[in-house]
């Protein structure tokens, strides 16, 4: 603060000053005008003192900062402008950091946070408690997880909970019935013997090894047991059926396309109680992609028809054997037996193949 005095007493004034330890700066004496500054916490105390002297006050800083900022305004606002940005661009998160991952996939992570609005080069507005409770909802393998915003960087610390695959110790079960032929034991203990007939569900290997101090030590078992399997499959005739037929009547709509964008469609309102819709895609132009879904809705009515058992006997084993075939895969089949019979005005077929394959899963 620079002070400018006019009057008598100034050089006492200014030894008052002094004796009040307030420290004065640029003191210059022109008769009975005298010019000094002090620092502006001091202002009020030199006020006190100055009395009736005629005071002319120019605000200023002893280092004469004003003078440099208005001598440099441009850098100033320069200045100004660039701590502003700063200040911004500090609200942003710039990185993402994960730690503790062992078989989570870090990227599919960040994809997940990003789908949950938290991700890099951005304003997240998001807690630490919410990052956290995102991970956690997400995935079940994860254990803990705690999370750290440093700077315009969020850390992620995660811990992956052990995985125990509850069927690893489980025994080996027959997926067939048949009667063993041979067998492949890797690891585990052989709970039957070539010869034997299993039924499906049967335990075949134990999950455990006796070591050579007669102790069970649990394993996961492995083995290929391998014997003639019966493949059994059923298919049944009603001598009366009531079926769906067409009557004949259809109702033709169409759906316009421009590439994948729907333009317009032509409908015709359907009156059928009973029907079924078939849909064909149709090119209109080989110049544009320009195409249509042309639907067509058939009448449908109920029918009753009753079936000869002597003539359709035939068509109904070929169904029953094709089907078990199907179930047979590439195993060799060593036999193929079917037997009908009608109960109750229905016909069955029963086929059961032998074939040579693998009764374990």
């Amino acid at each position: 603060m620079k002070f400018e005095l006019n009057g008598y007493g100034v050089e006492n004034l200014i030894k008052t000053l002094h004796s009040k330890k307030i420290k004065i700066f640029n003191l210059t004496y022109e008769e009975k005008k005298v010019t000094f500054e002090v620092m502006d916490k001091d202002e009020k105390k030199v006020k006190r003192y100055i009395g009736n002297f005629k005071v002319k006050k120019t605000f200023t800083n002893f280092k004469a900062l004003p003078k440099f900022l208005l001598a440099n305004v441009g850098v100033v606002i320069g200045l100004f402008l660039g701590i502003i940005c700063l200040i911004f661009a500090s609200t942003f998160t710039w990185d993402i950091r994960i730690y503790g991952t062992k078989d989570l996939k870090v990227n599919e992570i960040l994809n997940v946070l990003e789908e949950n609005g938290v991700k890099r080069g951005r304003i997240n507005t998001e807690t630490k408690e919410d990052i956290e409770n995102i991970l956690l909802e997400k995935y079940d393998r994860i254990a803990q997880v705690s999370v750290m915003k440093k700077g315009t960087t969020i850390l992620i610390n995660l811990s992956e909970k052990l995985v125990y695959d509850e069927e690893e110790f489980l025994p080996i079960t027959a997926k067939f019935s048949g009667i063993v032929t041979s067998v492949n034991v890797v690891t585990g203990t052989l709970n039957v013997k070539v010869g034997d007939y299993v039924n499906e569900g049967d335990l075949l290997v134990l999950p455990f090894n006796i070591n050579k101090n007669g102790e069970k030590v649990n394993v996961c078992p492995k083995a290929e047991i391998y014997g003639e399997i019966f493949l059994t499959e059923k298919k049944e005739l009603k001598r009366k059926e009531t079926v769906l037929v067409r009557t004949g009547k259809k109702i033709v709509t169409y759906d316009y396309f421009f590439k994948k964008k729907k333009l317009f469609s032509r409908k015709v309102k359907n009156s059928f109680a009973l029907f079924e819709t078939n849909m064909y895609n149709e090119n209109i132009s080989n110049v544009v992609p320009l195409n249509r879904n042309k639907i067509v809705t058939y009448e449908l009515k109920t029918e009753e028809i009753t079936h000869n058992f002597d003539e359709e006997k035939e068509n109904l084993i070929n169904e029953c054997e094709e089907t078990a075939k199907e179930k047979a895969r590439d195993n060799e089949i060593l036999s193929t037996t079917t037997s009908t019979f009608v109960y109750n005005d229905t016909m069955y077929a029963v086929t059961i193949l032998k074939i040579k394959g693998l009764i374990n899963d």
